[in-house]
């Protein structure tokens, strides 16, 4: 990619992870957890109210060896900060956290300024459309910006759509991004992107850097990481959790010891990982045992790419207009669906009459189980058959393999 509209700083960095392995940080919120901060707090306001406790963990993961640091700022845009009524300091708490890490982090090391996805609504919370989305984000990327960070770090995301509107308005900033999500087990996306999918269309949407964050652990970052290097000739990050976390005595604890976090490390890199990092539950510890695992390990070549090009949606023929489905309607209001079970007989009046009163009501679909309980029962591919000819509302057909 071109560097040149870049500021000094920031073509430093990606000639930095072209070169050698560059170790950034781990976790934010599980370590401030870890030092007694109260699991209701806001720890991104902690910026503005106990700067130095903020400004400790940096300076503990820049003892460890991290060469790149992010801001306390994951979750500072003002469709979070408004539910604890901190709407009005979205600017101040963002530039306070990138002042807090470039003091921590001199002249020497790299400032990332954090970004994370935009909360999912719950109940009667208003669905936020796509402008929407794009003006919460650029108010936080671009106040990062102005306080000089060296790129943005968006990380964790589920959404491919508005990590894609992210990374335009990384470009609008003149600022690189490293664009990282998070995966179901699978490797898909919650909208059902496959690995591969993502990995090209990241690249198209030009980020600098992409990759994977949070999950179970770095098993799963290793399977994720193969798959997107088969995807892309962009470097690679990975930045898993220390495992699966486990419920024990009133809290949860990441059982990943830094040294097996560390032996993932060096797999990752020999995939051809060139940023890596930690997630939820890792601290300074793992960081200084992954910095000792990848010393002096460069960069692997990769395969140059075959490349196809990504499949087209089919276009409907001259005169038959487009087909529309219950999820159409998803980025403007919430969907409503209800599941009925397949009766155990051959008798589906009574199901069919349910499913016309709940249509007429307005649910937008059906959601027909598959064996509740392993009873033999109706078979749910003729069922939803006759339920969306005879009640005229859509139908989810579940089916166990």
């Amino acid at each position: 990619m071109s560097t040149e509209h870049f500021p000094p700083r920031s073509r430093l960095f990606i000639e930095r992870i072209g070169s050698g392995i560059l170790v950034a940080d781990g976790a934010m919120g599980t370590e401030l957890y870890k030092r007694g901060v109260r699991q209701e707090a806001n720890l991104e306001h902690l910026n503005l109210v106990d700067p130095q406790r903020i400004a400790q963990v940096h300076d503990d993961y820049l003892a460890a060896g991290s060469g790149l640091i992010e801001t306390n700022t994951f979750g500072a845009n003002r469709a979070r900060l408004e539910k604890i009524g901190l709407e009005k300091k979205v600017v101040a708490i963002n530039q306070a956290g990138v002042r807090i890490a470039r003091q921590a982090a001199g002249d020497n090391r790299f400032v990332a300024g954090s970004v994370g996805p935009l909360p999912v609504p719950r109940g009667d919370e208003p669905l936020l459309s796509m402008a929407d989305k794009r003006v919460v984000l650029r108010e936080q990327m671009e106040a990062q910006a102005e306080a000089g960070v060296d790129l943005f770090l968006l990380e964790t995301f589920a959404e491919l759509e508005e990590l894609e509107l992210a990374l335009q308005i990384a470009a609008a900033c003149g600022l690189p991004a490293v664009a990282q999500m998070t995966f179901l087990e699978g490797g898909r996306t919650r909208t059902g992107v496959a690995v591969e999918a993502v990995g090209r269309r990241l690249e198209q949407a030009a980020a600098a850097v992409i990759g994977v964050n949070c999950g179970s652990g770095p098993r799963e970052a290793l399977a994720l990481l193969e798959r997107l290097a088969s995807t892309s000739e962009l470097p690679l990050s990975a930045f898993p959790n220390a495992g699966f976390p486990d419920y024990l005595n009133g809290r949860y604890m990441y059982l990943a010891t830094p040294e097996y976090f560390a032996e993932r490390g060096r797999e990752l890199v020999g995939l051809g990982a060139n940023l890596l990092g930690g997630c939820c539950g890792t601290g300074p510890e793992h960081i200084r045992a992954l910095c000792a695992a990848v010393e002096g390990l460069h960069p692997v070549a990769r395969k140059p790419l075959q490349r196809s090009p990504l499949p087209v949606a089919p276009q409907p023929r001259e005169g038959e207009a487009s087909r529309r489905t219950f999820l159409d309607a998803h980025q403007q209001r919430h969907i409503v669906t209800v599941e009925l079970h397949a009766p155990r007989g051959s008798d589906c009046r009574k199901i069919l009459s349910g499913a016309s009163q709940l249509a007429a009501a307005g649910v937008d679909a059906i959601s027909l189980a598959e064996n509740p309980l392993a009873r033999i029962r109706m078979g749910n591919i003729a069922l939803a058959n006759k339920i969306q000819q005879e009640a005229g509302v859509e139908v989810i057909t579940h089916i166990t393999g």
